[in-house]
């Protein structure tokens, strides 16, 4: 049963929310120490099997709080390489981080959110195109510019 992949998967989505007991996730460990996990059950793999010596000695109340540290480690490990990625990640081809040009188009939909339905950024050269489409079908485009005196950004709204 436990080469079943859906019923493994139920198994280890039982073992995150620290619900299952110290036979099903022996079972599980055995099962990774004996087959080689699938690329979408690797990382989990690894997390059952560094945890596996304790599986046999722990009770079940000691091994739900060992889990939700874990659990804790990785989640905090994740956060932490998004913030990274988010403030490594170079600027666009027009000078802008990711971050101001989600600032700005943040901007604009709160300027009129009740008609915006989505905005658009197109990075072109030095500056950024943003268009906001509205609810009922038209559009409007502005553009994004960085000011060379003190380097903020500024929106102009693009004359049709």
């Amino acid at each position: 049963m436990i080469k079943d992949k859906k019923h493994r998967q139920k198994l280890i989505a039982r073992y995150l929310e620290a619900d299952t007991t110290v036979q099903e996730e022996i079972m599980l460990a055995e099962y990774y120490q004996t087959h080689k996990a699938e690329d979408d059950e690797a990382d989990i793999a690894r997390l059952i099997l560094m945890d596996y010596p304790k599986a046999e000695v722990l009770s079940d109340p000691e091994r739900k709080k060992d889990i939700r540290q874990i659990s804790l480690i990785f989640t905090a490990i994740a956060a932490c390489i998004t913030l990274i990625v988010m403030f490594i990640i170079p600027r666009t081809d027009a000078g802008f981080t990711p971050m101001e040009v989600v600032e700005n188009m943040n901007l604009l939909m709160e300027m009129d959110n009740q008609n915006v339905e989505s905005i658009v950024a197109e990075p072109k050269g030095t500056k950024v195109i943003l268009t906001a489409t509205m609810k009922d079908g038209s559009s409007t485009t502005f553009i994004m510019v960085r000011n060379r005196r003190d380097g903020s950004t500024r929106i102009v709204a693009q004359n049709e």
